[in-house]
């Protein structure tokens, strides 16, 4: 932590944010004092000082104290306790997503739906980056003497299914072997190295139909390809609703937000997670439509692919709770996959 502060002053922010994340109003030295024994002169000076130091600010001379994004970083990385859910809310979650893992697409808009259910605030869910899932297999099924059906799998459990016309009647036999020869070559690799290496990979091949493997050669930026950063929202109506955004052009810019998925597509790639929780607050958002937000986002995993997940609000959200929600939510979704 860049900037220490002393034990009375960190009970004094503690405070300050607290109140303000129910009040959504300045919090002054009258409230401070009912939580604890300083005098209402000794809460002032603190206060003093903790706006010095950039912690809080005073929106109007005669108003109490908000948090500053840097207030409320320092309360996120070194005095928050994590609030865990109730049972009844990791019931209420396990229902809402369900207990199987049917259609990966249907899982993650459930998931999406119970982040804006038990946050109250906007659930965001972004597709896995597929480029990065491994190959697992690929078939070849005669429907008709010139149509062919090509299944293609990945070890996330995800099948792609295309028909292509062929110009001849292909044996079973060849379509078996040309199939076998495709594994054999492509067996572990990523869509991406796929796409990227498949011609120097199919040289030099003896074996199977050469107007199949051609047809992958030439085609592999179509039939390697998996729907990617596909975004599901939820919960628009929880963000408007917001007191913060009750200024014509904050909600203009929320608004703007909600309306433009390409940048919270962007915000949400720019955040790397790996397997723990990430807080951006405020200012911190690159994105200059986010700077009155914070995002509190996890990474969920779908066999060898990743993606997103998370919730945004106003950088007044309650974060100890936040974090426990986006927490179990990934874990209940990676789970889901490993059965």
């Amino acid at each position: 932590m860049e900037q220490e502060l002393t034990n009375r002053e960190i009970q004094i922010l503690d405070s300050i944010i607290k109140n303000f994340v129910i009040k959504a109003a300045p919090v002054g030295s009258r409230a401070v004092a009912k939580e604890h024994d300083y005098s209402p002169a000794t809460i002032r000076n603190v206060m003093m000082d903790l706006e010095d130091k950039g912690f809080i600010l005073q929106p109007h001379i005669s108003a109490g104290r908000v948090p500053t994004d840097k207030g409320y970083r320092y309360y996120v990385d070194g005095i928050m306790k994590i609030e865990e859910l109730t049972a009844n809310e990791k019931q209420q979650i396990k229902q809402q997503i369900g207990t199987e893992a049917l259609d990966i697409d249907k899982i993650l808009e459930k998931s999406c739906q119970a982040l804006c259910k038990i946050s109250n605030l906007l659930g965001v869910v972004l597709s896995p980056r597929f480029f990065s899932g491994k190959f697992k297999k690929l078939e070849l099924v005669k429907l008709s003497e010139n149509i062919l059906m090509v299944i293609i799998s990945i070890e996330s459990g995800l099948v792609k299914t295309i028909t292509m016309e062929v110009t001849s009647d292909i044996p079973k036999s060849k379509l078996e072997e040309t199939a076998r020869i495709l594994n054999e070559r492509l067996q572990n690799l990523t869509l991406r190295e796929i796409n990227d290496t498949i011609g120097k990979r199919m040289r030099d091949v003896s074996g199977g139909d050469d107007q199949l493997i051609d047809y992958f050669v030439s085609s592999a930026n179509k039939l390697f390809v998996f729907e990617d950063d596909h975004m599901h929202l939820s919960g628009a109506q929880n963000i408007v609703n917001q007191p913060e955004f009750a200024d014509r052009e904050k909600v203009h810019k929320i608004l703007e937000l909600l309306d433009n998925k390409k940048i919270l597509i962007h915000v949400l790639n720019d955040t790397d997670s790996n397997d723990n929780i990430t807080i951006t607050i405020g200012k911190e958002n690159k994105k200059e439509l986010m700077k009155n937000c914070s995002l509190v986002v996890a990474s969920y995993k779908i066999g060898s692919v990743s993606g997103t997940m998370g919730v945004i609000g106003p950088t007044r959200m309650y974060y100890p709770k936040m974090i426990s929600i986006v927490d179990f939510i990934a874990t209940e979704v990676n789970n889901l996959f490993k059965k």
